[in-house]
């Protein structure tokens, strides 16, 4: 049973991670009570945050369709003392049947703690861990996920993707999935699996054709090119993971287990993994239409056509990700 809900919280710090985690379950629970509008969002207008004497006018209405209401207004922090009374006011005559949210991306304004705890709600402070603390953070996360990450491995993932917590939350969720229950992730399998900035665009170029999703595999090739990636060695990694997708698709059609699937490929074990999941029920025809779209890509590049590299890429990328 979900506990009760409290009539106001006030989410604040510099945990971005948490705030994220925070607000999608905030946002699970009002859509399953009230459906697809059941989250009422008060965005931010300039520097100046979300409008105070909108939600303070929206907190006394009544719904016609859920048992409960809830409201969300995000970047508080950037309130003044009138815009903090205006809510105050609001929150002190709360209907039974409300919920208000208030996220401040950093300290909250004065006064605005109090009027929340006064109307009977809670804050809660998300601080992000100082850099000397992430190590022991993500040994942390990971536990909370299920597995062990070595000391080594943790400092391995701060060098390879940064100090962001949501990056570094992504990132264990996707180990997790690979460790299982009670595993063990060393510095190895960090080195195997995380790529580096080039290498996750590349990953997800690759991943966007094989699951035929345009729009997503023209993003990802307009982000390589972005960053200053020539678009030859981009051939070799798009032609050689399309042929490991075919490979893996054209066994699994043929009724070979995925775990010999992956055993098969010639690639490390979690991205072989990772691809045959993503290969299931993709027809191998598909593929290999895939891999003809890069081959003509490579005789573009090599004087074949008067397309520049970048726009021979672009079109390219969309044809093997399914368009014409």
């Amino acid at each position: 049973m979900a506990p009760e809900m409290k009539p106001a919280y006030l989410l604040s710090g510099d945990d971005d991670a948490k705030l994220s985690a925070a607000l999608a379950r905030l946002r699970t629970r009002a859509e399953r009570e009230g459906g697809p509008g059941g989250l009422e969002v008060f965005e931010a207008t300039g520097s100046t945050g979300p409008d105070a004497d909108a939600i303070a006018g929206s907190i006394p209405a009544m719904s016609l369709t859920a048992e409960r209401r809830y409201l969300l207004a995000d970047a508080v922090e950037r309130w003044k003392a009138a815009q903090v009374a205006t809510v105050a006011a609001g929150l002190a005559a709360m209907p039974p049947e409300v919920t208000v949210v208030l996220v401040a991306r950093g300290a909250p304004p004065k006064g605005l703690a109090e009027a929340v705890e006064g109307a009977g709600g809670e804050h809660h402070a998300y601080r992000a861990p100082r850099k000397r603390e992430l190590p022991a953070w993500l040994a942390a996360a990971a536990r909370e996920r299920g597995f062990e990450l070595a000391p080594q491995a943790a400092r391995a993932l701060l060098t390879r993707l940064g100090e962001s917590t949501v990056r570094l939350g992504t990132e264990l969720d996707r180990l997790a999935l690979w460790a299982g229950s009670g595993g063990r992730v060393g510095v190895e399998d960090v080195e195997a699996m995380v790529g580096d900035d080039s290498e996750r665009a590349g990953w997800a170029l690759g991943d966007a054709i094989v699951g035929r999703d345009r729009e997503a595999a023209v993003a990802a090739a307009d982000e390589l090119l972005a960053q200053g990636d020539a678009v030859t060695p981009l051939i070799y990694g798009m032609a050689s993971r399309l042929r490991n997708a075919h490979l893996a698709a054209s066994e699994l059609e043929a009724g070979r287990p995925p775990r010999e699937v992956e055993a098969g490929l010639p690639m490390a074990p979690y991205p072989a993994k990772m691809l045959v999941r993503s290969v299931r029920g993709t027809d191998p025809a598909a593929l290999s239409e895939a891999i003809g779209a890069v081959a003509d890509l490579e005789w573009w590049t090599r004087g074949g056509s008067d397309y520049s590299d970048e726009v021979a890429l672009t079109i390219a990328v969309g044809r093997a990700a399914g368009g014409s």
